[in-house]
């Protein structure tokens, strides 16, 4: 269907679906920004926010017709800006100034670079004298979606390196253990003789302050070597720490980890270092995080008896240690 104005021939069906691919764009580009920034809102405001850039579009495209006046109005840089700032208004209400210049900028950040490839698109796609306009608007929509995944899963790092990890300090007499520990919700090991909640350390940190025959006695407990627990049991000082928790998991049952009860354990929260109660110090044999930025694991109810009430968070335990329990 098309229709003769001015001069010009208006091809209906076309403008519809590049009305509809500009409502698509306009709401992946606010999605993403509320994905990105971690804005609250809904789908009823994204759709009346991308309506809004939509409507832009057309009066943009009819004016460029002279079917209707005002065209150098419409392209003019602040009339743009306005446009954008009622979107996110309309998208994310109620909003600071400061926080709607922050969605501003990834809004714009987002829109930049997904139209960059959809521009890059139209011209490899068609000619440069006649670029294919769809398909890098198609182009431009799958960077936005790209462009999303990859900045929300910088903030989902981001957001587990400072909600689910925690420094921590683990105290044997005079020595000090110090890592950072992963706030487990799959750990709920707990020492059958207390019920006091077991931390997850790599070996290798509470190795270097047990002496030798005793780090060798675990290994060998560790192993299947029953005759180590009786020289376990008879070292010096380390005989009333000793503990041992079974615990289950994928692929083993029954297994066993050989723990030692620390003078206290402390957490560093907000720059403050804060007691935790009673735990047991449970020894994982292998390394917990490939990438080394966590030590040990953390069980919620070490969160609770710190901080009081903690609002628990969705389980991320480590494939490694995750989903252990009694």
């Amino acid at each position: 269907m098309r229709l003769l104005a001015l001069g010009y021939i208006v091809y209906v069906d076309i403008l519809l679906l590049y009305l509809i691919a500009n409502f698509v764009c306009d709401y992946l580009l606010l999605w993403a920004t509320a994905a990105v920034t971690l804005a609250k809102t809904n789908w009823r405001r994204l759709c009346a926010g991308a309506a809004i850039g939509t409507a832009h579009f057309l009066l943009l495209y009819l004016a460029s017709l002279n079917i209707i006046p005002y065209y150098g109005l419409l392209r003019f840089i602040p009339t743009i800006l306005a446009v954008t700032l009622l979107m996110l208004v309309t998208a994310f209400y109620p909003v600071s100034l400061r926080r709607l210049a922050k969605l501003a900028l990834h809004f714009a950040g987002i829109g930049f670079g997904s139209g960059g490839i959809g521009l890059a698109a139209a011209y490899l796609l068609g000619t440069p004298a006649e670029p294919n306009t769809f398909l890098g608007l198609l182009t431009a929509i799958a960077g936005v979606l790209i462009i999303a995944e990859l900045g929300w899963g910088v903030v989902q790092t981001s957001m587990i390196r400072r909600i689910y990890q925690l420094p921590i300090s683990i105290y044997f007499g005079d020595e000090v253990i110090r890592v950072v520990g992963l706030l487990d919700t799959g750990n709920h090991l707990t020492d059958p003789l207390t019920g006091a909640p077991v931390i997850v350390l790599e070996q290798d940190l509470i190795a270097e302050i047990l002496p030798d025959d005793l780090a060798a006695n675990i290994q060998q407990l560790e192993a299947g070597d029953q005759k180590a627990l009786t020289q376990l049991l008879a070292a010096s000082k380390w005989s009333s720490r000793f503990r041992i928790i079974p615990y289950s998991s994928l692929g083993n049952k029954n297994g066993i980890l050989v723990g030692f009860r620390p003078d206290r354990v402390t957490l560093e929260v907000s720059g403050q270092s804060i007691p935790a109660g009673e735990a047991i110090v449970g020894i994982c044999n292998h390394q917990l995080d490939n990438a080394g930025e966590y030590q040990a694991l953390i069980p919620p109810a070490i969160i609770h008896g710190t901080l009081g009430t903690f609002a628990q968070p969705p389980a991320v335990s480590p494939a490694t240690m995750g989903g252990e329990g009694q």
